[in-house]
C-alpha cells in the first residue's frame, strides 16, 4: 500500500474503534470521529457550541445517499467543481439515506442541522480514501477543522494547539496544508437549499465565478 492509503487505513481503523483522529487536508488539520463519544470529544476539544452542525467527509457516492438536490443539473456542477477545487455544498437530507439511518440519534444530530446536511468534497487524497474506507463499510465520517472555535484554520500540525494534539486518539503528520493563506480561510459553503453562499473561504472568487454562470444559465436564477 502507498503511505496515503497506510495512513487512510490506519486513521479509519481507530475512527471505527471509537477514536478521534488529528489528520491533515489540503485546506488545513482537522479532527474526524464516527462513535458518539468522539464526536462528542471535538466539540469539547474545540469549545464549539453543540447547535453548529459538524461536516461530512464526503465524496460524490456519499453525496447521491444523504443529500436531495433541488434540482438534478446541480449534481453535474457540483462533481465539475468538487475536481477543481475543494468545496463544500448543504442540501436537504435525504429521508431514505442508507448511511444515515444506521447513525444514532446523537451522531445524526450533530451531522445534520434543520433537516440540511453539510458535504465536505475534494478535501485531500487522505481524507477522500478515509471516505472510501468508511462508505464500503456503511459508515459516515464528520469532522471539524483542528483549532479552537472560531479561530481560523491551522495549515501546519505545530499550529494546532497543544491540548487538542494531546488529546486525539491518533495523530498524522502531512505537512504544510496545500491552500495554506494569511487569512485563515476555510473552505468555501455554498447552500444549495437558498443558493447563497454560507462560508466565503478558499478558492471563492473561482467557484462563485462558476456558480454564477451555471445558476443563471442552467437554472435561471439572478444571483
Amino acid at each position: 500500500m502507498s503511505s496515503t492509503a497506510e495512513s487512510a487505513q490506519r486513521a479509519y481503523d481507530t475512527l471505527r474503534d471509537g477514536g478521534i483522529v488529528l489528520l491533515p487536508t489540503d485546506v488545513g488539520y482537522g479532527l474526524v470521529a464516527c462513535s458518539d463519544e468522539a464526536i462528542g470529544r471535538i466539540y469539547e476539544l474545540k469549545g464549539r457550541p453543540q447547535e453548529k452542525a459538524c461536516v461530512t467527509v464526503a465524496n460524490a457516492a456519499i453525496l447521491d445517499d444523504v443529500a436531495v438536490l433541488a434540482d438534478e443539473r446541480l449534481r453535474v456542477w457540483i462533481d465539475q467543481m468538487a475536481r477543481r477545487t475543494p468545496l463544500a455544498v448543504i442540501n436537504r437530507v435525504r429521508p431514505d439515506s442508507e448511511l444515515l439511518g444506521r447513525m444514532s440519534a446523537f451522531a445524526l444530530g450533530q451531522a445534520t442541522a434543520n433537516g440540511t446536511i453539510a458535504t465536505f468534497l475534494n478535501a485531500g487524497a487522505l481524507v477522500s480514501r478515509i471516505a472510501e474506507l468508511a462508505l464500503a463499510d456503511h459508515r459516515i465520517v464528520v469532522g471539524s477543522s483542528a483549532n479552537l472555535a472560531f479561530t481560523g484554520n491551522n495549515y501546519r500540525l505545530a499550529d494546532v494547539p497543544a491540548a487538542i494534539r494531546g488529546s486525539v486518539d491518533l495523530v498524522i503528520d502531512g505537512g504544510d496544508a496545500r491552500y495554506e493563506n494569511p487569512e485563515r480561510l476555510a473552505t468555501t459553503i455554498l447552500d444549495l437549499t437558498t443558493y447563497e453562499f454560507r462560508r466565503i473561504g478558499i478558492a471563492a472568487a473561482e467557484i462563485q465565478a462558476s456558480w454564477q454562470a451555471f445558476s443563471s444559465s442552467e437554472l435561471g436564477i439572478a444571483v
